[in-house]
């Protein structure tokens, strides 16, 4: 199933990034003698094929029962409207029943509502407490969300090194928001030389990896300056489509 990209309209996304919810578990295989990994299976290969209120009710029944990764899916699913109305009171009833469970990818969706006010006060203070919760876990979009508040933050939250932590461990976790960043970082010399080629080859890779539009953006630029790699105006102009497709409604400014 494709990952739906996550990204708030209000957030410059142009040429940064945008934080990230922990996205559902992926079915490659499962365990058919587990029922909650049977019932898991069965509501997301019903919400990939567009019946989201049939996938909605095996995924409550598999969350009844214990599964994480149901609980997850369900809580990420109401706060991003799959089953219709977006529902961030249901989600976070959900969230802090994971976070009590000690689910790392709980803590960053909680630490994700807290940056943006969704159904919580939005602070910044929390949402980092909590993606560094996250983090320490293992989570690696934790680690993407925590890079980019620490290297992009105009505020006293910036914190140059701290953020290239980060950034160098979400991606080799393979985490795709972090990946983007550690590309900006190597584009413009944050914290490190710059590096076209190094840069070139973290945003293909978190194109590759599902990103979205901040990579996709990211990586047209590249092409479009023969930044890494020779110039490409075609292959720009159709990542730039790509990435309006995926949600990219701002005017792209040159720097």
């Amino acid at each position: 199933m494709k990952k739906p990209a996550i990204i708030d309209p209000t957030i410059e996304v142009t040429i940064y990034s945008h934080a990230m919810m922990t996205p559902p578990h992926k079915v490659e295989e499962f365990n058919q003698d587990i029922e909650t990994e049977v019932l898991y299976a069965h509501a997301m290969e019903l919400i990939s094929e567009g019946k989201p209120l049939e996938g909605k009710t095996y995924l409550e029944e598999a969350y009844d029962m214990g599964s994480y990764k149901a609980g997850k899916t369900l809580s990420y699913g109401l706060s991003t409207g799959w089953f219709g109305e977006r529902d961030n009171k249901a989600s976070l009833i959900i969230l802090w029943n994971l976070v009590e469970r000690g689910y790392p990818g709980a803590m960053n969706d909680i630490g994700f509502a807290y940056m943006y006010g969704l159904g919580l006060r939005k602070s910044k203070r929390w949402a980092i407490y909590w993606f560094e919760k996250s983090a320490k876990g293992g989570c690696s979009d934790a680690m993407g969300n925590l890079a980019d508040i620490y290297l992009f933050s105009n505020d006293k939250y910036q914190n140059i090194e701290r953020g290239l932590l980060y950034a160098f461990m979400g991606a080799d976790l393979d985490n795709e928001m972090a990946m983007n960043e550690l590309g900006l970082c190597y584009e413009d010399g944050i914290g490190m030389s710059i590096d076209y080629m190094n840069a070139f080859k973290c945003f293909s890779k978190a194109v590759e990896n599902g990103a979205g539009a901040c990579a996709e953006h990211n990586l047209a630029r590249c092409y479009r300056r023969g930044r890494g790699t020779s110039v490409n105006k075609k292959k720009a102009k159709e990542l730039e489509a790509l990435a309006v497709e995926h949600g990219l409604t701002k005017e792209t400014k040159e720097k």
